[in-house]
C-alpha cells in the first residue's frame, strides 16, 4: 500500500464532491482526464462538468502537480509544504465578442477582485459570430490539503457562476 500524495487526495475530495452531485441529477460530468506527464514527472487531472439545466457552458477544474512538489512530499525532511495548482474554466459559445465584458464583470462578482481571469477566444476562420470562449481564473498559490473545504465551496461558486454567466450570454 502506498501513503497517497497531495495530489492523489485532493483529485479524490474534487471528484467524489463532483460525482455525488451528479449522481442526484445536479450535474452532468462530460470528460476527465487523469494523466501522468513521464518527460517532466507530473501529474494533470482534468474533470470537465456542466449543469444538467444549462448546455451551453461547460466547467472545468485543472488539478495539477509538478517534480518539485512531488520530490517534496516524498522527502519527509523537507520543510516546504508541498501542493498543487488548480485552475478552473468556463467554456461557451458567443455570437458576440461583445459579451466579454459581462463575462468579466460576472466573474470578477463571484470570486473577487483578487483573482486573476483571463478570457481567450478562438475562431474558425470563415466563419461568422462564432467564437469560443474560454474564461480561466487562476490561482497564484499552491493548493494543499488543508484547502479541502475551500475547495468544496469552490464547487458551489462554479456553479453558481454558470447560472449567472448564461444569464449574461443569452
Amino acid at each position: 500500500m502506498f501513503d497517497p500524495t497531495v495530489f492523489d487526495n485532493l483529485k479524490v475530495v474534487i471528484e467524489g464532491a463532483l460525482y455525488d452531485l451528479d449522481l442526484v441529477g445536479q450535474l452532468l460530468i462530460i470528460d476527465r482526464q487523469d494523466q501522468v506527464e513521464m518527460a517532466k514527472m507530473g501529474r494533470h487531472y482534468r474533470i470537465v462538468f456542466k449543469d444538467k439545466t444549462i448546455n451551453e457552458i461547460h466547467a472545468y477544474i485543472d488539478l495539477k502537480i509538478d517534480l518539485d512538489n512531488l520530490v517534496t512530499e516524498l522527502r519527509t525532511q523537507d520543510e516546504r509544504n508541498p501542493g498543487c495548482h488548480l485552475e478552473i474554466g468556463f467554456v461557451m459559445n458567443l455570437e458576440s465578442l461583445n459579451a466579454c465584458l459581462d463575462i468579466e464583470r460576472v466573474l470578477t462578482t463571484i470570486w473577487g477582485d483578487n483573482r486573476e481571469i483571463q478570457q481567450e477566444i478562438s475562431f474558425q476562420f470563415g466563419t461568422e459570430n462564432h467564437y469560443l470562449n474560454n474564461s480561466k481564473i487562476i490561482f497564484h498559490r499552491l493548493i494543499h490539503e488543508d484547502n479541502i473545504d475551500d475547495l468544496l465551496e469552490m464547487i458551489d461558486y462554479m456553479i453558481d457562476s454558470i447560472q449567472q454567466l448564461y444569464n449574461a450570454i443569452t
